[in-house]
């Protein structure tokens, strides 16, 4: 059986959730896959985990120029804020077999991590810390004179 990929659009412009396929083995233990480039909206150049985060700490809170990312909680939960300056939308992973897309030019904010979660983040480019947009009113300033033009 060739379970598909199901994609739902959300209302914040150009993110997605993508509920992975997931191969159930009583015997050896489960499996979630999905392929970069045919499935999933970009081939990673980078990876990256957080892990063992304070409850109490807020991560991301930046928006990238080019930068695609998809972020999947491969352990424990956490939630995720996205803002594409005019719409805004949370989102709760509590399992490795569902992720988000955040395309560029969206604010993304992670919190609410469980004491076990393990967050992992492939991203479109390497890392440039000119493609980082870190202060949210140059964001909505970015945003709107991208919507102007």
């Amino acid at each position: 059986m060739t379970q598909k990929i199901i994609i739902t659009e959300t209302s914040v412009r150009g993110v997605k959730i993508y509920e992975t396929r997931r191969i159930i083995d009583h015997d050896r233990g489960n499996l979630t896959v999905a392929e970069f480039g045919e499935e999933l909206p970009f081939v990673p150049a980078r990876y990256f985990i957080t892990y063992e985060i304070p409850t109490s700490a807020t991560r991301g809170e930046h928006a990238h120029k080019l930068c695609e990312q998809f972020l999947i909680c491969t352990r424990g939960s956490c939630s995720v804020l996205v803002d594409d300056g005019i719409q805004k939308q949370e989102f709760h992973l509590t399992s490795p077999t569902i992720g988000i897309y955040v395309p560029p030019m969206v604010w993304a904010t992670e919190y609410n991590h469980s004491s076990d979660s393990a967050l992992m983040v492939f991203a479109s480019h390497r890392y440039d810390p000119a493609d980082y947009i870190r202060k949210y009113d140059e964001f909505l300033d970015l945003v709107k004179h991208s919507s102007t033009a």
